[in-house]
């Protein structure tokens, strides 16, 4: 077994005493409740009441095991009075509904939080993101967030593109992005992204962006509050590779001492200090553009954990629950511990109306570098879940010391998912 096999199939180290932890508006399988177990803490959820959830979010309630679960209904005294008579030592946000209430109960118990309340929209919202770091003098592409079709219409009039995105403001609204070429076809998908955003976050707002050329990265980073304020360590940086029709073919972690690596990393840390990040782990989504260089397409508070994640963060060491916990009450692993190897996320998208066969998904665990398979990595995923549920695409986490050893097992990948697609067209 490679030492990458190893780490993703080890359990958590940390074993200290117990002590409370409460998670903020979890989802269903969210898997917090469980990796606080591991650590040896009591998991308390403070649930958004109704009148204060999302509409995708009006019917769900947590579906793990906690030691209490506290309804917010809008009084924060109350709950935060709850919460400091069992002794809560740290807080984290379990989804991106609870990003805000998170921030303004770590605040009122004097714990760290992601950043100082009534920024939250610093952290969790795309457009509030770009008018900040273009205000600060960095680097971000021509932006416009607005609720209006109208004005996005005038807008794109006013500063002509090749090619305009669409999205949604708010962070962790799954609809989208849509590329749009023209006028009209950002009227045409405009109500449908527009209504997804709403349902899934309660803001209706969206963001029109210009098309940003150049290479895309993913860079992950943790933030303690230091005796000089908060300072920001980068622990990973991921490379997007796309195939031919536009779908995300894989993700590389890349090497973090080459000169890209250092240039992103320097341009990601500022951008924290300007979004106000104080604490925890945050995911900076940045496109490489020739000529401006780095520019920020959005940042996040990490609240996911699927599946791949979950394998990931244990060979890498830079689990975000334990970012948390560093702050309060627990020893993180060492750098020494950690493991150096490659790692790859690649992503199989099944036929139209399909989903991969069994077969193929049991060709695909069985790989030397294989230490995941993610059916439905776009959703949480508890580690309780059977391996192969079956679904409408999937990820496939590869780790190894040697990079040759993954580039073999993605063409095995990538022939096997044309066998698939094959099969379906006869």
């Amino acid at each position: 077994m490679t030492t990458a096999h190893a780490a993703a199939l080890a359990t958590a180290p940390h074993t200290a005493g117990t002590t409370a932890v409460a998670v903020i508006a979890p989802q269903p399988g969210s898997g917090y409740a469980d990796a606080l177990a591991r650590r040896g803490r009591d998991a308390l959820a403070v649930t958004l009441g109704l009148g204060t959830r999302p509409p995708a979010y009006r019917n769900t309630t947590p579906d793990e095991t906690y030691t209490a679960v506290i309804e917010y209904a809008g009084d924060l005294r109350r709950t935060v009075k709850k919460l400091r008579t069992v002794g809560v030592e740290a807080v984290v946000a379990a989804s991106a509904a609870g990003v805000e209430l998170a921030e303004r109960i770590a605040w009122q118990l004097r714990l760290p939080g992601s950043g100082m309340p009534g920024s939250a929209l610093l952290r969790t919202d795309r457009g509030v993101q770009t008018e900040a770091l273009s205000r600060a003098g960095i680097a971000v592409p021509r932006t416009l967030r607005t609720t209006s079709l109208v004005e996005a219409l005038a807008w794109a009039d006013c500063h002509p593109a090749s090619a305009y995105r669409l999205t949604s403001a708010a962070i962790g609204v799954t609809a989208g992005p849509a590329e749009c070429p023209t006028k009209q076809s950002i009227a045409a998908v405009w109500p449908q992204i527009q209504g997804a955003a709403f349902h899934q976050s309660g803001n209706a707002a969206l963001v029109l962006r210009e098309r940003v050329a150049g290479r895309q990265y993913v860079v992950n980073s943790v933030t303690r509050l230091g005796p000089d304020g908060p300072q920001h360590a980068v622990t990973g940086i991921w490379a997007h590779g796309h195939a031919p029709t536009g779908l995300l073919d894989r993700i590389d972690l890349l090497h973090r001492h080459d000169l890209l690596a250092r240039r992103l990393s320097l341009y990601v840390c500022r951008a924290l200090d300007t979004l106000g990040v104080t604490s925890g782990a945050m995911s900076c989504h940045v496109a490489f553009e020739p000529e401006r260089g780095p520019v920020l397409l959005s940042a996040g508070v990490v609240t996911n954990r699927s599946r791949g994640d979950e394998a990931i963060w244990e060979i890498t060491g830079h689990d975000p629950i334990d970012a948390a916990l560093d702050e309060a009450c627990c020893t993180s692993r060492h750098s020494s511990d950690i493991p150096r190897c490659r790692v790859a996320r690649i992503y199989v998208n099944a036929p139209r109306g399909g989903a991969p066969e069994s077969a193929v998904l049991q060709a695909l665990a069985v790989l030397p570098t294989a230490v995941c398979i993610n059916t439905n990595p776009s959703s949480f995923i508890p580690r309780t879940a059977p391996l192969l549920p079956g679904g409408k695409a999937c990820e496939i986490v590869l780790a190894d010391e040697m990079p040759g050893a993954i580039e073999r097992d993605y063409q095995r990948i990538r022939v096997l998912t044309a066998d698939l697609h094959k099969i379906r067209h006869m």
